[in-house]
């Protein structure tokens, strides 16, 4: 059977798809929700890659490919689609929680569990959306990759080249994170993310018979914590946080070491340069300290860039089909987009609604699951036209 593009996409049929299946939709969101997937657990997270695996032999006779990794879960691709141009969707199966630290639950209006929002229902919605298509027997005349790792809570170290390579060869890419909480907001526009740690290394000494021979590694850390403070600058939204500050231990002797850990955050990737160089260039206020330092840039800045305008404009459009608004929002969390945005224009937020993202009351909304897995689909297919 086939569905009939209307103009301003493909209407209401889609969402009517996702209305009849939602049962189901709302299992396969419970199954993959309750295998535990921790970033750091190859085990576990491979066993919720499994799941996938079943849902994708389920729906398509087939499984994803799967890129083998040695300390994290596989990553997962899977194509539909035929021709030599493709779009990208983007997302992660793994979470921040270890096992048991919160369970899955449903109440009349919302429904709980670990990495529910970040971002295991938004999987299953684009699962479903290429049940859709394949249902359907939608015409595509470019392929839809969908790619799936297990590393993005931590830096996604082991998925960037796969995502940078998919990106390269598409003409765009779609991040199934969450909308902004509270307003449903889709992403054009990210910060990019840095980590710093400085390890100061100075001389014991007795606090009492001889303070004067030691060199406090904590007087430099608190020296040094104070010019971190000063390259803060808001107006730019260039924001450093020392998150961490560790050293001494006994009141009596003067501490030799002191760690300090920085998250920096920046808007562009001039002020996020500048705050490397910083680091990079730091001295010691005290020439007897030592100072060592670890990190860099993680993830370079999404900067909205007229072709991502174009395809939030598009979402927009399909929302006002599907009787809702939405908006575009610039964040200050980082996700996969941070990446496939500095290749290919980039939407992100496209995922399912709720809050409570790295929080234990984290949930999403029964109210706006239809909805939002409509949103996904219309906009896909009507840039797949477009483009």
């Amino acid at each position: 059977m086939g569905v009939k593009k209307e103009k301003g996409g493909y209407g209401m049929e889609v969402q009517d798809f996702y209305q009849q299946h939602l049962e189901e939709i709302m299992d396969d969101i419970e199954r993959l929700v309750k295998a535990d997937s921790p970033s750091t657990n190859k085990e576990l997270a491979d066993q919720c890659k499994d799941v996938l695996q079943g849902l994708f032999r389920t729906y398509f006779g087939r499984p994803a490919n799967e890129m083998v990794m040695e300390t994290v879960g596989n990553h997962l691709k899977f194509t539909i689609g035929t021709g030599q141009e493709q779009v990208l969707l983007v997302g992660h199966y793994d979470t921040v929680w270890e096992p048991g630290k919160i369970t899955y639950r449903e109440t009349s209006d919302r429904i709980y569990g670990p990495g529910i929002l970040d971002m295991k229902s938004s999987l299953i919605s684009a699962i479903w959306f290429l049940k859709y298509v394949h249902d359907f027997d939608i015409p595509l005349k470019k392929k839809i990759v969908l790619l799936i790792n297990s590393d993005e809570e931590i830096g996604s170290m082991t998925s960037r080249p796969f995502l940078e390579a998919e990106a390269t060869v598409s003409l765009a890419a779609f991040i199934l994170e969450p909308p902004v909480v509270g307003t449903g907001d889709l992403k054009t526009a990210r910060k990019g993310t840095s980590k710093y740690l400085l390890k100061m290394k100075g001389k014991s000494a007795h606090a009492g018979n001889n303070p004067q021979e030691g060199v406090s590694a904590i007087t430099e850390a608190a020296k040094q914590i104070l010019k971190i403070n000063e390259q803060t600058n808001y107006d730019k939204g260039t924001t450093l946080n020392v998150g961490l500050v560790q050293g001494g231990g006994k009141l009596n002797v003067v501490p030799n070491e002191a760690h300090v850990g920085v998250d920096v955050r920046a808007a562009t990737k001039k002020e996020q340069e500048r705050i490397d160089q910083f680091f990079e260039n730091i001295e010691a206020n005290d020439a007897r300290v030592k100072i060592e330092i670890e990190g860099g840039i993680n993830r370079p800045p999404m900067e909205r860039t007229k072709k991502s305008e174009e395809l939030f404009e598009i979402a927009e459009e399909e929302a006002e089909e599907l009787g809702f608004d939405v908006n575009e929002a610039k964040v200050g969390g980082a996700s996969d987009g941070n990446f496939t945005s500095q290749i290919v224009a980039t939407l992100d937020g496209l995922g399912l609604v709720g809050d409570g993202i790295h929080a234990e009351h984290e949930h999403i909304e029964c109210a706006h699951i239809v909805e939002r897995m409509a949103l996904l689909a219309n906009t896909v297919l009507e840039v797949m036209d477009e483009l």
